[in-house]
């Protein structure tokens, strides 16, 4: 008897185990789906879910976090390679997580990192008519142009992603708005690409459309 109460016991949790799996699955999926309109991005990201035992935080309604990422995020002229971001203590309905069709989603707040490739900041400066080429090295920013290179600047805050220079060098550049509750407000620059630092207050996502 001690055998099959065992093994009872350890079928149980095996069953519990998958099931949580499952509609854990489902559940990234459809908060993946809502969140493609939500944080205004052309692809659906990719959504993973930091809640254990997953059907407890589903029933509950609130998430401990969640992890977003997407891919060639574009606001503008700028395309950022990947964004990552962090939501913590996600609150949502769970009759619409169950159903498929999350109509909104709170967080407590958050923070998040966006990558910045050389390729595409260069890009964006041709784009601008900007005639100079940056090259991006650990803490520095060059700019070639056709009398020789120079030291630029590249800085973020709340109105964009700005590269200044000498010779009147001076553009700003547009970033996502990430549904209006994400700041960028630091960067640092490595071999070739710049990381970007952002900051997510509490709030209720909202659509494009407010």
């Amino acid at each position: 008897m001690r055998k099959v109460l065992i093994f009872l016991a350890v079928a149980i949790l095996v069953l519990a185990i998958g099931a949580d799996f499952f509609v854990k699955t489902l559940a990234e999926r459809a908060v993946a789906t809502e969140l493609t309109s939500e944080l205004e991005l052309e692809e659906t990201p990719d959504v993973s879910i930091d809640s254990f035992p997953f059907l407890v935080a589903l029933f509950r309604g609130r998430l401990d976090r969640m992890t977003i990422t997407g891919h060639d995020v574009a606001a503008g002229r700028l395309n950022l390679s990947e964004v990552v971001l962090t939501l913590d203590d996600t609150s949502f309905d769970t009759g619409d997580v169950i159903s498929g069709n999350v109509d909104q989603i709170s967080i407590a707040g958050g923070d998040g990192e966006s990558l910045l490739q050389e390729a595409d900041l260069n890009q964006a400066l041709r784009d601008e008519g900007i005639r100079a080429r940056a090259r991006l090295s650990p803490g520095t920013v060059a700019l070639e142009t056709d009398t020789g290179s120079v030291e630029g600047q590249l800085d973020v805050d709340e109105n964009g992603l700005t590269v200044t220079g000498p010779g009147g060098i001076s553009v700003t550049f547009q970033l996502p708005s990430l549904g209006g509750l994400v700041t960028f407000d630091d960067l640092e620059i490595i071999d070739g690409e710049a990381t970007l630092f952002m900051d997510v207050a509490p709030g209720p996502l909202r659509r494009p459309d407010g």
